[in-house]
């Protein structure tokens, strides 16, 4: 009989595949004493298994195309800093010795001993990280395991002699958790979508879902223990299900809807070249979020008018220096030069929380609340060098194209002039070395905090335009951090304290003539688009997979109609009431008003 099981919908669409389940690893492992003398060879043991961990690591770095997500080559960095943290490999060296133990006993007392520690941590994002040393001591037990090499967990394989009902279906991955480093199987061998017992909407199989649009659901608690190897299973990804023991009927359904989603996205790449403008003349202007230089090719392969969004921090994180004017200048240039003429809009550093700077954090004691920490501009004024530098090579790289300046968690109109000045500094200096830059580069404001938001005219002066990044505003509004899976499902771009904010503060940039876009994950979702038409919003900047989907959606609407509807919604005082209003709005895309 056929079940499903609820969880978190990550990635879009359907996947109709059989279930290829994932053995986690155990740490259940015997003590064995060794014999006097024979510590030394142990030792050489474990420390032979981490460097075949770093080989393994390599490897998948060249193995990784430009296309991967930059948040997975983070995680794989990640990682392979964890394999060499002291506190895991040199401590497990001294157990092994004064313990006259074997290496795996002794790796997984230590680990035992460092997870202790993470669980006393308050921070609930560094609390989760134990999840990562956890990882770490597995792989590093399986490379004991199989000094010989080879591949760490067992895979699919495509073999020509295969028959059955089921043979003509394509592999879905399910585990109970997926390590970063394994996420690199999703591209390899071409899983159809994935499901998982773990996770949240911000962890680690989330961001790679939306990354590589597979159907993706997680948070399933249960489904590992029901679900057999080869099983026919089910992913909807539209409603967080997944399916197993599927009959023929249930398939055939899905596969109809699974047809008429491949027949809707392939009508969607017809309006590549289309204008994006509403029904009643509104122009709008789709712009591209970017991790790295090299996702500017996707951005133009989408069609879109520019980047709303460059989040340069990327350049900075798991390094253990800062990266050099010269070094920031290329990747800032290439990104413009691949625009070829559209605009490129640069966000300063924007370290903190969850977006550790090793070259910065390593100097200063761990802050309580990472998210209310020294972070973002508060950092860069904390640091000026390090914020000359990056503006000496945004404003070198401005010579070449067209660049605006963002500057991200603004809560004053203080803190702006000191950016300002800073900028001009910056100039000052390029002028000194004869460098060219565009002087009159414009110069913007991330409104992410809550302050900036409800004093936004007092902060408009300082402005050239303003950027809502609707993530963080999210979170400083509701109290929530949006990296805790066990508040996650409080975190609600819905909530009408959240809508107020967004709708005063586009009202007031555009009373000012000055330009506002949304750059958050509000802005390439499709059931906000007439929402947020109607606040009078007409620059979105998202992921460039989602443009083609917003675009369609502004191409069917009304500017006037969403104008009106949305005044409505935005009177709902009851989160609850207000989701249910802006779904009827939704219910039926057919309709070409509002």
């Amino acid at each position: 009989m056929a079940f499903s099981v609820s969880g978190i919908p990550v990635g879009r669409g359907i996947a109709i595949g059989r279930a290829w389940v994932l053995a986690p690893a155990s740490l259940d492992v015997p003590r064995r004493a060794i014999e006097s003398g024979q510590g030394h060879a142990e030792v050489e043991r474990l420390y032979a298994a981490v460097r075949a961990v770093d080989d393994e690591f390599e490897k998948m770095r060249q193995d990784l195309g430009s296309e991967v997500a930059a948040e997975l080559r983070a995680f794989l960095d990640l990682q392979a800093i964890v394999l060499h943290d002291p506190m895991l490999i040199e401590a497990t060296r001294d157990r092994i010795l004064a313990e006259q133990c074997n290496a795996e006993w002794a790796l997984v007392q230590q680990y035992e001993q460092v997870a202790e520690q993470f669980d006393a941590i308050e921070d609930a994002y560094l609390r989760e990280r134990r999840a990562d040393v956890r990882q770490i001591v597995e792989r590093i037990l399986k490379a004991m395991r199989h000094p010989e090499g080879g591949a760490r967990i067992a895979l699919p394989q495509a073999l020509a002699t295969e028959s059955g009902p089921h043979a003509d279906l394509p592999w879905i991955l399910v585990a109970h958790d997926i390590a970063p480093a394994d996420m690199l199987l999703l591209k390899q061998h071409s899983f159809a979508g994935f499901a998982t017992d773990t996770g949240s909407p911000t962890s680690h199989t989330a961001i790679l879902a939306r990354s590589l649009g597979l159907p993706a659901v997680v948070g399933l608690q249960t489904l590992y223990g029901l679900i057999q190897q080869g099983e026919p299973i089910i992913i909807d990804a539209e409603a967080g299900v997944v399916l197993g023991s599927i009959d023929a009927p249930i398939r055939s359904i899905y596969e109809v809807r699974q047809a008429e989603q491949a027949v809707a996205r392939s009508r969607l790449t017809r309006l590549k070249n289309v204008a994006a403008q509403t029904l009643d003349g509104q122009a709008v202007t789709l712009f591209a979020n970017l991790d790295l230089p090299s996702d500017a090719a996707h951005a133009m392969e989408a069609g879109c008018q520019g980047v709303g969004l460059f989040r340069s921090e990327f350049l900075y994180m798991n390094r253990n220096d800062p990266p050099s004017e010269e070094e920031q200048y290329e990747a800032y240039r290439s990104v413009v030069i691949a625009l070829k003429g559209r605009p490129v809009t640069i966000r300063t550093l924007d370290s903190g929380a969850d977006k550790d700077v090793p070259s910065v954090s390593a100097n200063r004691d761990p802050p309580s609340n990472p998210a209310l920490a020294l972070r973002a501009i508060r950092l860069c004024l904390a640091e000026p060098e390090l914020f000359m530098t990056q503006l000496r090579a945004i404003l070198r790289a401005s010579a070449h194209g067209p660049i605006k300046l963002l500057i991200p968690l603004i809560s004053g109109p203080q803190e702006m002039v000191t950016a300002r000045k800073m900028v001009m500094a910056a100039m000052a200096q390029l002028k000194d070395r004869r460098m060219a830059f565009d002087g009159a580069i414009s110069i913007g404001a991330m409104i992410e905090v809550p302050a900036a938001a409800l004093a936004i005219d007092g902060l408009l002066p300082v402005l050239d335009f303003a950027s809502l990044g609707t993530n963080d505003l999210i979170q400083y509004t509701l109290a929530i951090d949006r990296a805790d899976g066990d508040v996650a499902h409080l975190y609600n771009p819905l909530h009408p304290a959240v809508l107020r904010l967004i709708a005063d503060v586009i009202k007031a940039c555009n009373r000012r003539g000055k330009p506002v876009s949304v750059c958050g994950e509000m802005a390439g979702d499709p059931e906000l688009t007439r929402l947020l038409l109607g606040f009078g919003l007409r620059e979105f900047s998202m992921h460039p997979a989602q443009v083609l989907l917003i675009k369609q959606e502004i191409l069917r609407s009304r500017a006037a109609d969403c104008s009106k509807q949305s005044a409505k919604i935005l009177r709902q005082g009851d989160p609850a009431k207000l989701t249910a209003a802006l779904a009827k709005w939704n219910q039926d895309r057919d309709h070409i008003s509002g």
